[in-house]
């Protein structure tokens, strides 16, 4: 028996609201503690129930014992729970994780206005989608890691006292979190990896956006208070990347799925995040199912598309002053601003509705070169 598919309050007697001792039942199918009972007909000789007041023909109700079994069973379950593994606010088992907060929950939180049309999963399966997350980013570490290893390890001693010096310089320029620079002339094994280009950051979204899913994911819920920070924005539902660009050629995916008022861009760093927008703004959006591009200084344009898109591609290049964005699944082109640039842009990403807009990790092939 698993005693989170129920509340604590089922268990509880009527009368002095703690878990049933010895339950007895009465005609019209209610439940007290024997004691209780007994301590209520002494006050009251007609013998009538606690809670509806039917007088009862029983003197002696029997008892209710598949409620004295679970009653039992919950309170062997709960002498072996942590104060961890219970709800702060309601005291009951955490059993759910709810996918929109990424915050452990219990039944009654569920059921709650908090949670209302958010997602959840069993404990379980939850942490076993975590745990592969994480698994996933740290097999990419542990790759980029072994290729950082200096085959001076492998060498006799006075050859590795020879090349001490260059290889710790080496082994200190070696970057965990970018590309890495691989020897010349060896073995190649070939491994997938995957990561994630951008993330959002959470001190420029909008009071009234959840960001969820290790930053990558983004919708409306309920309106949050939050600090009232410069970078905040506090007028359109935006939030930008945490990483800008002034230089150089960049690209991610952006999940929009079947989210029905959308926009995504880039922004550039001097433009104020309070009210509306005045310049330094380029993007594509969907509203009313019309896809349109505009910035801040052009009106928008409505755009000839047939097809809805599920996955944006955006491709930026600073030094051309190019922003193009392309359906991620067939590489079809949409639109594309020109516009120079002379300032460092943040990507943007806006919703106007519950529905999820998720940044897409960037799945792609390490060749390993192993010496033999």
């Amino acid at each position: 028996m698993n005693s989170g598919l129920f509340c604590r309050s089922d268990l509880c007697c009527p009368v002095c609201l703690d878990i049933f001792k010895d339950p007895v039942l009465l005609p019209c199918s209610h439940s007290f503690c024997k004691d209780c009972l007994d301590s209520w007909w002494r006050k009251n000789p007609a013998h009538d129930c606690p809670v509806c007041q039917k007088q009862s023909t029983m003197h002696d109700p029997p008892c209710n014992l598949a409620l004295k079994n679970l009653c039992e069973t919950f309170l062997e379950e709960r002498n072996q729970i942590t104060p961890e593994d219970l709800c702060s606010l309601h005291s009951e088992k955490l059993s759910l994780f709810c996918m929109d907060h990424q915050e452990l929950v219990c039944v009654v939180c569920g059921t709650s206005e908090k949670h209302s049309d958010h997602t959840f999963k069993p404990i379980d399966k939850a942490a076993q989608q975590h745990k592969n997350d994480l698994q996933e980013t740290l097999e990419a570490l542990k790759q980029k890691l072994k290729v950082c290893e200096e085959e001076e390890l492998r060498a006799e001693d006075v050859s590795f006292l020879h090349n001490y010096k260059a290889a710790v310089e080496r082994a200190q320029r070696c970057p965990l979190l970018d590309d890495p620079q691989l020897p010349s002339g060896a073995l190649i094994d070939q491994y997938m990896v995957s990561y994630t280009p951008l993330i959002l950051d959470p001190n420029t979204a909008h009071p009234g956006l959840i960001l969820y899913e290790g930053l990558t994911t983004m919708r409306v819920g309920d309106r949050q208070q939050l600090p009232d920070n410069p970078e905040r924005f506090d007028h359109l539902y935006f939030a930008l990347s945490s990483k800008g660009f002034n230089s150089g050629k960049h690209s991610w995916d952006v999940e929009v799925g079947d989210n029905r008022g959308w926009s995504l861009g880039v922004l550039a760093e001097s433009d104020q995040r309070k009210g509306n927008i005045r310049s330094g703004l380029w993007g594509l959006g969907y509203s009313q199912g019309q896809y349109y591009a505009g910035s801040s200084a052009d009106p928008e344009t409505p755009l000839s598309v047939n097809k809805k898109y599920k996955r944006i591609r955006l491709n930026l290049d600073w030094t051309k002053g190019k922003l193009s964005f392309s359906d991620a699944d067939t590489g079809k082109h949409i639109h594309t601003f020109t516009h120079t640039c002379s300032e460092k842009v943040f990507p943007f990403f806006a919703t106007v509705i519950k529905y999820p807009i998720k940044l897409l990790p960037v799945k792609f092939s390490l060749s390993v070169k192993q010496n033999s």
